[in-house]
Parts: C-alpha cells; sequence; structure tokens
C-alpha cells in the first residue's frame, strides 16, 4: 500500500434492519470508489471502507455506501415481495408452447 493512500473509514449497520446480501452488493457497486471490508460482530455488519483515491472526501464516500445500502435493501424487499408473481408469469408464459407431446400448440 502506498504511503499516499486515504486511512480507513468504518460504518456499521445493524444485522436486523440490513440484510448481508445487501451490503455486499453495495460493496460491489461502489467498488470503482472504494473496497470494503465486512465483518459481522454482535448483532452488526461493520464495514471497512478503504477508499481507492487518496483525496477522496471522507464523508462522501460514507454518504455513498449507506445510500448504496439503502438501495440495494429496498431491491432485495421488491424482489422477495413480488417474487410468487414473477413465477406466476413465468408459468403462463411457458405453460402451453407446444414443447410436449401431449400439449397441442396453440394457434
Amino acid at each position: 500500500m502506498s504511503s499516499d493512500a486515504s486511512p480507513a473509514m468504518m460504518i456499521a449497520f445493524d444485522s436486523s434492519t440490513v440484510q448481508l446480501d445487501a451490503i455486499q452488493r453495495a460493496a460491489y457497486a461502489v467498488a470503482a470508489l472504494m473496497t470494503v471490508d465486512i465483518r459481522a460482530s454482535a448483532g452488526e455488519y461493520l464495514c471497512i471502507l478503504h477508499p481507492r483515491d487518496a483525496h477522496a472526501d471522507p464523508a462522501e464516500l460514507l454518504h455513498r455506501m449507506r445510500a448504496e445500502v439503502n438501495d440495494q435493501t429496498v431491491r432485495l424487499r421488491i424482489a422477495q415481495e413480488t417474487e410468487p408473481l414473477r413465477h406466476l408469469i413465468f408459468a403462463l408464459a411457458f405453460a402451453q408452447t407446444g414443447l410436449t407431446d401431449d400439449e397441442e400448440p396453440q394457434p
């Protein structure tokens, strides 16, 4: 590591309100700006942020990580809530394709 690297910052997320998957997805989304170490500890996830740019604004990076975790949390919730509907749509879309011998192709 070079001597001009920015110091690492820490941010914590409550494991009862934020899924690990959301934090991992957020870490991937901000990978161009920082790398993220994630550790589970006493009911929370501790994230150690390592900026790629030595001159990056620490407050902005913390804000970006919080915003991305919030975004990923909502995306996961929407995916979970709409899963039955998505399965129904796929089932209907592929229900009568004429791909099996016992089905009559639909015009």
